[in-house]
């Protein structure tokens, strides 16, 4: 038994190390992630790295080809506006339900991760800001009182984190989300269901185009 739980927790920290490099992006779409070099970078056998890497990729993180081993899963343009479809309904559902459930807790949290995402405005995008962004996001599915849809939201934020690179994106859009969220946040205490949606569906495509637009400047600087 003790050895089942030790190696969990080594499954588990290998998962969160690997997964924290594709957010960080020191692993970038396309690439292959080598064994030997992870068994080395966490000073680990092959074993939790191996169920480290599967577990990523049943999330769609990552995925695999027979005796070439695991890749971060490359861009793929219809997926990524198929996520964004799937982020806009949950959010637009979110944001509904949560107007209809919240407790005025969950609203003092709310402009907590709020404040987090006004204070930190670095020069361009940062892992970190798109992680203070992401909260206040997750915390909107929170206080629906749903934990699917909040685990839901949080995968299809992270996906959409990941399809594409930080030095892209304009950094004007940080500005400009973050007084989107600030009109979201009084239209929602307020209780105005039709404008909070509206808002939200906004927001969530203004992120989707601005992420097109990433893509294709970096297809550009390829020469794709």
């Amino acid at each position: 038994m003790k050895n089942d739980k030790e190696n969990k927790t080594l499954i588990e920290d290998a998962y969160l190390k690997i997964k924290q490099m594709i957010f960080q992006q020191k692993v970038i779409p396309g690439q292959r992630l080598v064994y030997s070099d992870l068994c080395k970078l966490f000073d680990m056998s092959r074993t939790p790295i191996i169920n480290a890497l599967t577990r990523l990729e049943q999330e769609g993180f990552l995925i695999s080809e027979a005796f070439r081993g695991f890749q971060v899963k490359p861009i793929d343009l219809q997926e990524l506006w198929d996520l964004f479809e799937v982020r806009e309904a949950l959010e637009a559902y979110a944001v509904e339900k949560a107007i209809e459930r919240a407790a005025p807790s969950d609203y003092e949290i709310l402009e907590e991760k709020l404040h987090n995402h006004q204070q930190y405005m670095p020069d361009s995008y940062t892992p970190k800001k798109f992680m203070v962004d992401a909260e206040f996001h997750v915390q909107v599915a929170a206080m629906t009182k749903n934990k699917v849809l909040q685990q839901k939201l949080k995968t299809s934020l992270e996906h959409v984190n990941l399809r594409f690179r930080l030095d892209s994106c304009d950094p004007k859009r940080m500005l400009i989300a973050v007084e989107e969220h600030q009109e979201l946040v009084e239209r929602m205490r307020k209780k105005d269901v039709l404008k909070s949606v509206e808002i939200i569906r906004m927001h969530v495509r203004s992120g989707r185009d601005t992420c097109l637009n990433c893509l294709s400047m970096e297809e550009e600087t390829i020469g794709l």
